[in-house]
């Protein structure tokens, strides 16, 4: 059984003006602060919110993420991968399929003893360099090849036309 009691009325404060809450000016609502929110923000609550204005918010541009694999963590890794079928075993070389083991890039930390083929992924130059050296082969991509002759391309200068053709034109 629930017994219910009757709230006791509070009688503490009942001869103040205030009954405990300050000066009465602080019991005005919204207009103790100024407004809500960001009321007055351009007014009289200007020197709080004047550095939130005339900025503009910078876009965050998700990019993608390139999973990097070093030469010796890969060759850490070969016999974990070769159990599980993700790399293959040709004679003497060993084929790495990018896609398969989950990396995108091969980079040159550690040092190559097998002869492997890296297929499906980037690869730093020097990494490039140890693979050809233990008898291996990079198999980039075409449009990689492509961004590559483009860059050589773009540290030429466009000539200009000499001064000199201009001023034999204005003359006639």
């Amino acid at each position: 059984m629930v017994v219910r009691k009757r709230k006791k009325r509070v009688t503490k404060m009942l001869g103040q003006r205030t009954r405990g809450n300050g000066d009465t000016k602080r019991r005005r609502g919204a207009g103790g602060r100024g407004g809500r929110g960001l009321a007055g923000s351009h007014k009289h609550k200007y020197s709080k919110y004047a550095g939130k204005f005339g900025q503009e918010k910078k876009q965050v541009r998700s990019r993608k993420v390139v999973r990097e694999l070093n030469i010796d963590l890969l060759v850490q890794k070969m016999p974990k991968l070769e159990a599980a079928g993700k790399i293959l075993k040709e004679a003497n070389t060993i084929v790495i399929d990018g896609s398969k083991i989950g990396f995108d890039k091969l980079l040159s930390k550690g040092e190559l003893k097998q002869k492997i083929i890296v297929r499906n992924m980037k690869a730093s130059k020097k990494a490039i360099e140890k693979v050809k050296k233990a008898g291996g082969e990079v198999e980039l991509e075409e449009n990689e090849i492509i961004e590559k002759e483009t860059e050589e391309f773009e540290d030429v200068p466009a000539t200009k036309e000499p001064a000199v053709e201009k001023e034999e034109i204005k003359k006639e």
